[in-house]
């Protein structure tokens, strides 16, 4: 996509601002306003951040990306933990085009925005995008380890298998079944199911819990045993 002069000047400011961390209107820690804005509280502007994301959302949905961006950087400016403007602005940024400035987007919200596993998500997807599967399955185990979801879970699972790490993607399809079962997904579960047999074949003696299982050592049996009822 090409895009004009104008626009690349937009996406340059709207990155400095955010790396700048412009919180242009914020009350004074005195308890005056700062500029043309009153104080307001924390969740006022939380709610202000969310409105201004939504109306950018309008904007991308319409094409107009070049608004789209100055509503994100607005929503940012004014509550910079607002996590899904950076997600908002981090894709408009990609569909310009901007990949550097789309991770550069997903950096700053990681390291803003506590425990945020969706920009995790998100950063590995463009990763993914880029041909950068190491970096991709570094995010995901992240993601994982913050928010485990069974979308999270299965997208970790089918980056190893697209690795061929036949342990790891075995691991990490027992765990997709553990959470499964306990949220009572059953449709879930035949998919873990499904996918823990064929990669128990392919893991072979690779995997500690297949090969113990078979073991004539009764401590390597029990080990299995226990790790199957963990979900490892």
């Amino acid at each position: 996509m090409r895009r004009s002069p104008r626009f690349a000047r937009i996406c340059a400011s709207a990155g400095a601002a955010i790396l700048l961390g412009v919180a242009g209107g914020h009350a004074r820690a005195d308890g005056r306003a700062g500029g043309s804005v009153a104080a307001v509280s924390p969740a006022s502007f939380g709610s202000m951040a969310g409105e201004l994301t939504r109306q950018g959302r309008e904007h991308a949905e319409r094409g107009d990306d070049e608004v789209a961006i100055r509503r994100f950087v607005e929503a940012i400016q004014l509550d910079s933990t607002y996590g899904p403007a950076y997600l908002e602005l981090a894709a408009a940024r990609e569909r310009a085009g901007d990949f550097d400035e789309a991770e550069r987007t997903y950096d700053v919200a990681i390291e803003r925005v506590a425990g945020f596993a969706a920009a995790f998500r998100g950063r590995a997807a463009l990763h993914g995008r880029l041909g950068q599967s190491e970096q991709q399955l570094s995010d995901l185990e992240m993601a994982a380890r913050i928010s485990e979801t069974l979308d999270v879970l299965r997208d970790l699972a089918q980056k190893f298998v697209e690795a061929r790490a036949w342990p790891a993607a075995l691991a990490a399809y027992r765990r997709f079944g553990a959470l499964a079962e306990k949220l009572g997904d059953e449709r879930a579960m035949r998919d873990a199911s499904v996918h823990v047999r064929a990669l128990s074949i392919l893991a072979a003696e690779l995997d500690p819990v297949s090969s113990g299982a078979s073991s004539p050592n009764w401590v390597r049996r029990a080990e299995a045993s226990m790790a199957r009822r963990l979900g490892i």
